[in-house]
């Protein structure tokens, strides 16, 4: 009997060379070459259930695994646009290579239930990689320390910290509830789930959420006994810096120096649709004014009775006047920029992730599974 890797390995590869070239010579990625992946996917399946359902055994908790790992890939690869992390196209591709992988791939390090983790951290391994040499040898010491120093600031910082340990305090908890119900007791699910919610709470939305999540908190702290515990708060006390080291320095501070390198100043007169800005303009009131000019690096577009500010671009600051999309700018959009009277912005210089993601698969397939896995048992 051909292994399910041999069937697959071909539409992989077809399916990463033609979007990996797609990608970096046009900066699309063609919605038909996924729908193909997704058919081969469906077509082989189906015909595996029903040839092993009549003249075989069907291993009834693989398919159970495959769908489990099928939804997960949906809600990160949806999450992590809806984050502007990555693009629709991004998000459908990762999809479609965490069906098209067997199982039997993932040894290495097998997360069960969510087996395609493995390959969204190797991925993001190689990318940061890159990024991270980039960097290196492109990055100003000064830079370096600017960046460091407002981002341990910031972590610090006690509203922050107090509103990531109610978030995390009472989100963790009803995903670990709702996980358990389903049989889904992943540790990194759980882990993975609770700062993605995180993340996507509008930041106009936080200061309501608090309230909402308190009940959340009060609720824990009476029925659930495990939190006086020990044990309890040094796994509490090692999630919250792991929230705030993504939140501070992975996602802003990380972000930051890469804007530093990244990204180029322009003319708004020579902005293009499909551009993607390294700024976000966010609207404020005339009466704002004042406490806007004390920072001397904001800039400040005054038009009609509002005022407009340009600052640098994050996953925790992306909430602007101007509601970009992951694809980049609008013709619209950009004739809006231009109304308010920008003169000069700054614009992404974009990497073909496409390739990385190729790059992680073929990875993933080489060494069987997760690539800090393997680092781990050479050394």
């Amino acid at each position: 009997m051909i292994s399910l890797e041999l069937i697959f390995l071909p539409a992989i590869l077809l399916l990463g060379i033609i979007t990996s070239y797609q990608d970096f010579k046009f900066g699309k990625i063609k919605n038909k070459w996924i729908i193909l992946a997704l058919s081969y996917f469906i077509i082989v399946y189906a015909l595996g259930i029903f040839f092993y359902t009549f003249y075989g055994e069907l291993n009834v908790e693989y398919i159970i695994e495959l769908s489990t790992n099928i939804l997960f890939a949906i809600f990160i690869g949806f999450g992590l646009w809806y984050l502007k992390v990555w693009t629709a196209g991004d998000g459908k591709l990762f999809i479609a290579y965490s069906v098209l992988i067997p199982l039997s791939v993932y040894s290495l390090g097998y997360q069960k239930y969510i087996p395609c983790s493995v390959l969204l951290i190797n991925i993001f391994i190689l990318a940061f990689m890159v990024l991270f040499f980039s960097m290196v040898f492109k990055i100003k010491f000064k830079n370096l320390k600017k960046v460091s120093l407002n981002s341990l600031k910031e972590s610090f910082e006690l509203k922050q910290v107090l509103f990531l340990i109610i978030n995390l305090f009472a989100i963790f908890w009803v995903i670990g509830i709702l996980l358990s119900l389903v049989n889904l007791n992943n540790p990194l699910l759980k882990i993975s789930l609770t700062m993605l919610i995180f993340l996507s709470i509008p930041k106009k939305y936080k200061n309501k959420s608090i309230y909402f999540l308190s009940g959340f908190v009060i609720l824990r702290l009476i029925i659930d006994k495990s939190v006086y515990s020990w044990t309890f708060l040094i796994n509490f006390i090692v999630l919250i810096f792991l929230g705030l080291f993504i939140r501070s320095f992975l996602l802003k501070g990380v972000n930051q120096l890469g804007q530093e390198i990244f990204s180029k100043e322009i003319s708004v007169n020579k902005l293009k649709p499909g551009m993607i800005l390294s700024e976000v303009i966010i609207k404020k009131d005339k009466k704002e004014l004042k406490s806007l000019q004390k920072n001397k690096d904001t800039k400040i577009i005054k038009y009609k009775e509002h005022c407009y500010i340009q600052q640098p671009k994050s996953l925790l600051n992306f909430e602007g006047f101007i509601d970009e999309e992951s694809e980049g700018l609008t013709k619209e959009q950009i004739n809006l920029i231009k109304k308010i009277g920008i003169k000069t912005i700054k614009i992404s210089q974009t990497i073909p992730f496409a390739l990385f993601m190729f790059a992680g698969v073929l990875l993933t397939f080489i060494i069987k599974g997760n690539f800090l896995s393997f680092l781990k048992g050479i050394f």
